[in-house]
């Protein structure tokens, strides 16, 4: 129905227009007939009621053409008096009304000084035909005014402020008109602009969650099979002098993957529900983590300077993650003699965490800082919790490798 309605406008103009037409044209056929003898006096009045029809159905799509009709309108009523609507068919100036308040309702901003000039040509010229029509002698005696020079003055003025006062409502009603389509349309722009915000949002939220369970399940995957990648390579090259150090492998290597299995299981829970109980890795969890590296064969160490200052859950999780991955890094490129240092500064005014590595194996060029997962998600972890995070070559140690982050208490001071 509501696309019925906006077709229908496009065709109302030209409706109003042909009723315009056929309700002047059978109200004056007696009084205006085309017959010979006459055809010269009347036809410059049917060419004037044609010409109105014409810019009234032209008045919204083309107001300019609406305008130019018009005034073309007027000055032939001007330059040929038999075309003057006078006399019963006065109220067809009407017709001149639609026009100005289609036109002031359609025309271009930028013209809109324009159409004010035409509505004050047109109040104008219908005054001025008008006052000559009233007092010309083809009026009858009783519509003439010749009583004294106040009263011709004054009927004069009535005549003209009327004119007036009828053409700037039909350009104000315009105007108004068109500053309610303006702000219908800003409606449908503003709810279809809401609408892709929304929609960007949401597809936003969906990325960010993808690339969050993308980064854990790197995290948790990454240093497990690390860890069991360095037992069993350890236990096959000792199996046959040690074979009691198999054991203390496989036990390592069960340990690894059922952690590695419940955190997972934890982050699967964490994507359908919220779990009660629900938890994830925080600083208590460090000495544990240190000891599964060291078991997987990374000498690992760790220093702690200051007293402990609260932190965010989220913050404690970016942290176990970032020395979880800077020593899975370790292990992984840092060669069978890798050690590596783990220093919790609280001296300051939040938690400065520093990862040191060293070995004999690839280092720092196994993974550059500008590719791959590992650095990018410990940079992004650190962000996300408040801080920053540095990685690359340690410049005091050709075989290093160092990363260095900074977490703020002063999140947990303001969340309080």
């Amino acid at each position: 129905m509501k696309q019925l309605l906006l077709r229908g406008q496009v065709y109302l103009d030209a409706v109003i227009a042909v009723a315009f037409l056929l309700f002047w044209s059978v109200a004056e056929a007696g009084r205006h007939q085309l017959v010979p003898g006459t055809r010269s006096i009347e036809a410059p009045w049917w060419a004037a009621l044609t010409l109105t029809a014409v810019a009234i159905a032209l008045c919204r799509r083309f107001p300019v053409w609406a305008m130019g009709v018009t005034i073309a309108t007027l000055v032939g009523q001007l330059l040929f008096p038999s075309a003057v609507f006078t006399d019963s068919s006065v109220a067809a100036y009407g017709g001149f009304l639609l026009i100005i308040a289609g036109v002031s309702a359609s025309v271009p901003p930028r013209l809109r000084v324009l159409s004010i000039g035409f509505a004050v040509f047109v109040a104008a010229g219908v005054s001025g035909l008008l006052c000559r029509s009233w007092w010309s002698d083809s009026w009858p005696s009783q519509m003439r005014f010749y009583d004294d020079a106040g009263t011709v003055v004054g009927n004069r003025i009535a005549i003209v402020s009327g004119c007036v006062v009828l053409v700037a409502v039909a350009w104000f009603l315009g105007f108004l008109a068109r500053v309610w389509q303006q702000k219908l349309q800003d409606d449908r722009i503003l709810a279809t602009t809401t609408r892709e915000l929304q929609r960007a949002e949401v597809d936003l939220l969906v990325s960010s969650e993808r690339d969050r369970i993308a980064q854990d399940v790197h995290d948790i995957m990454a240093h497990s099979l690390s860890v069991i990648i360095a037992q069993a390579d350890g236990a096959r090259f000792v199996a046959a002098r040690r074979p009691e150090a198999v054991t203390g492998s496989l036990e390592s290597i069960a340990t690894s993957a059922r952690t590695s299995l419940t955190e997972v299981r934890m982050l699967i829970e964490s994507l359908v529900s919220d779990p009660v109980g629900h938890s994830n890795p925080a600083l208590a969890d460090i000495d544990e983590l240190i000891e599964r590296m060291r078991a997987a064969g990374l000498e690992a160490t760790v220093e702690r300077f200051g007293d402990a200052a609260p932190l965010t859950a989220t913050q404690e999780l970016a942290a176990y993650r970032i020395v979880q991955e800077g020593l899975t890094n370790a292990l992984k490129h840092a060669g069978p003699a890798a050690t590596a240092r783990v220093v919790f500064d609280w001296r300051g005014t939040g938690l400065a965490l520093t990862i040191a590595s060293n070995g004999d194996g690839d280092g720092a060029d196994a993974e550059p800082t500008t590719r791959g997962r590992g650095v990018y998600g410990m940079r992004e972890r650190a962000r996300l919790a408040g801080g920053w995070l540095t990685a690359g070559p340690d410049d005091e140690d050709s075989t290093g490798y160092l990363v260095t982050a900074y977490l703020p208490t002063e999140l947990v001071a303001a969340g309080a």
